[in-house]
């Protein structure tokens, strides 16, 4: 079964919203300003410095791909729904990092 519930696509829309388009879209927005680079170590080593669109955005949805899959092999369906919801927080709150950085030196 690939999606169990209409709350199970809510989820996983708002995770591919808020970590796989918003913070792609805010960081590479960040990457135009001098003053900003890619905070986190593991994308920075794995994609180089600064890293181009397409594979910053390739790098997104092999963890999304990764995560989704891990998803599947959580039997309660309950306890699945934290994946996705887990990772709109994190992409959540990655945008607004990378936008109050971006506004702190505009």
């Amino acid at each position: 079964m690939l999606v169990s519930s209409p709350l199970a696509v809510v989820l996983w829309a708002l995770a591919i919203g808020f970590y796989g388009v918003g913070d792609l879209v805010t960081t590479l927005r960040g990457l135009e300003y001098d003053d900003l680079e890619e905070g986190q170590q593991i994308p920075r080593t794995i994609l180089g410095e600064p890293p181009s669109a397409v594979r910053f955005g390739l790098f997104k949805a092999v963890i999304l791909g990764v995560f989704y899959a891990g998803s599947l092999a959580v039997p309660d369906p309950r306890i699945r729904l934290l994946i996705p919801a887990g990772i709109a927080m994190v992409g959540a709150y990655a945008v607004f990092n990378n936008l109050r950085a971006i506004w702190s030196v505009r």
